[in-house]
């Protein structure tokens, strides 16, 4: 079993190589983001970005929650811990490292992820909203890649193939967030424009 183990500051985080990518032990990443309890962190992330895999610790082998890539810049955006930034960039940088030891590109593994996601957003939306139709999936896409450009600087709006790694990091909890709105906003009746109270929250 590959274990890599990197130190960022005073705390050590081991990334495990599992379903041909590196995943990071959960209790690690929760510490050096600052979550009172791991199971807070793991709750908010979804099936497709935790597991359990079994692991050589002090205590013995003992099945231990990881979390995917893909988690672990989800769980960097919800941390409070002001080095939070500083963090994600380390990871970055330590996982770039890991994937080109790996023989595997960065952005092979985005697009991937990338793709779990979208598929996992857009069936939330089918299954929540009353009459789901193809505009409310292309608005929620939109409102995303909106948000996203804008942030980096583009005035006209990129699409998912044309944004960098960076982009499609934080292209995810805005559609998310997105999503949830546009849910909400049907379900209670909101006088509301999601576009911009997602705009509000995360174009700067």
């Amino acid at each position: 079993m590959d274990i890599k183990t990197e130190k960022w500051l005073d705390y050590e985080i081991r990334f495990v190589w599992y379903k041909e990518e590196w995943w990071a032990v959960a209790k690690d990443v929760s510490d050096a983001l600052g979550y009172t309890r791991t199971s807070n962190m793991l709750r908010m992330l979804s099936k497709v970005q935790k597991d359990t895999h079994l692991m050589n610790t002090l205590g013995g082998e003992q099945n231990m929650s990881i979390i995917s890539e893909l988690g672990i810049y989800k769980a960097i955006m919800r941390s409070e811990r002001p080095e939070a930034e500083k963090f994600e960039v380390w990871v970055y940088k330590i996982l770039k490292q890991l994937r080109q030891s790996s023989g595997l590109e960065g952005f092979q593994i985005f697009r991937m992820l990338d793709k779990v996601h979208q598929k996992e957003t857009m069936a939330k939306l089918q299954q929540s909203l009353l009459e789901p139709t193809t505009v409310s999936f292309i608005k929620a896409n939109t409102i995303a890649n909106k948000a996203v450009s804008s942030r980096h600087g583009h005035v006209k709006s990129l699409k998912k193939n044309q944004m960098t790694p960076e982009m499609l990091i934080e292209r995810e909890p805005i559609l998310a967030d997105t999503v949830d709105l546009m849910i909400a906003k049907e379900k209670f009746q909101l006088d509301l424009s999601v576009s911009k109270k997602v705009y509000e929250k995360y174009v700067h």
